[in-house]
Order: C-alpha cells, then sequence, then structure tokens
C-alpha cells in the first residue's frame, strides 16, 4: 500500500526524478491501508503532461503546459490547491 508514480510516454530521466521528488514532498504517504497511484504522461516532444491522481475518494487531472524545468513547481502547486483524501 502506498503512494504509487506511474510515467507514461517520452520521459527526460532528469525531468521524471524532479517530478517524482516534488510530488512525493507534497503529497507524503497515503493513509495505511489505502493505495494512492499519479499518472503522468508526456507527449512525444514534451509539450505538455497530464497528471492524474486517484485515490480511493476521488479522482483529480489537470493538463500542464509547462516547461519541463517549470513543471515539478506546477504540478505541487496544483496539488496544493486541494488536499487529496
Amino acid at each position: 500500500m502506498g503512494l504509487l508514480l506511474k510515467f507514461d510516454g517520452n520521459w527526460d530521466s532528469q525531468a521524471k526524478k524532479e517530478i517524482e521528488d516534488a510530488i512525493r514532498k507534497r503529497i507524503a504517504e497515503p493513509p495505511e491501508d489505502e493505495n494512492w497511484v499519479v499518472w503522468a504522461t508526456t507527449g512525444l516532444s514534451q509539450n505538455y503532461c497530464d497528471v492524474r491522481v486517484t485515490t480511493p475518494r476521488q479522482i483529480r487531472s489537470r493538463i500542464f503546459f509547462e516547461d519541463l524545468d517549470k513543471l515539478p513547481k506546477a504540478i505541487v502547486d496544483w496539488l496544493g490547491m486541494y488536499p487529496l483524501r
């Protein structure tokens, strides 16, 4: 049980690590008996990123068009708008 991050598409390894670290820092660990899944999908040219967060009680998703260097902060800011449950 816990937080599972899945990356789909053509990811730069450094960007992938920065995004994963930012998400894990922001979300932390879900409640002990729950699995939360975060999917991050990017286009072939990395011109967008679709992020979907799934918990037992909610699904949140958003498409980001930020440059890769600004993407971790944009995702964290979005996740901070409304707490996950």
